[in-house]
């Protein structure tokens, strides 16, 4: 089962049509349309949500700060409520990828080390 984008917050704010979105993923994706028209950001906080989007909207617009608080928190729960994606789970241990195998190659040989400083010329 494939999980979904979740719609943390849709209405108006200010002058703009606001959706905000939560893909699998775990991203802030954030669409609007105003009179100046349509605009879209994807963030990957709440604060540079609300540098890049919200606080740009409110400016000129006349939105309580009550607004914008009652969209962080819709976002914030919305987030805390998602499935993670497998390669999310932090109890998961990530493992680094393994190398490939030189074909038809030799091994390669290291040079220097210990063995080699025993035999210094003068």
């Amino acid at each position: 089962m494939e999980a979904a984008t979740t719609v943390a917050w849709e209405g108006r704010f200010g002058d703009a049509d606001l959706k905000i979105e939560i893909p699998p993923s775990g991203r802030i994706h954030a669409e609007w349309r105003t009179p100046a028209g349509s605009r879209q950001k994807v963030v990957d906080s709440i604060e540079q949500l609300e540098r890049s989007v919200l606080f740009q909207l409110m400016v000129g617009a006349n939105v309580r700060d009550e607004v914008r608080e009652e969209i962080a928190d819709a976002v914030a729960l919305t987030l805390a409520n998602r499935t993670p994606l497998p390669s999310d789970d932090p109890s998961q241990p990530r493992r680094p990828p393994r190398r490939k195998a030189r074909p038809n190659q030799p091994p390669r040989r290291r040079t220097g080390g210990a063995a080699s400083r025993g035999r210094r010329r003068h």
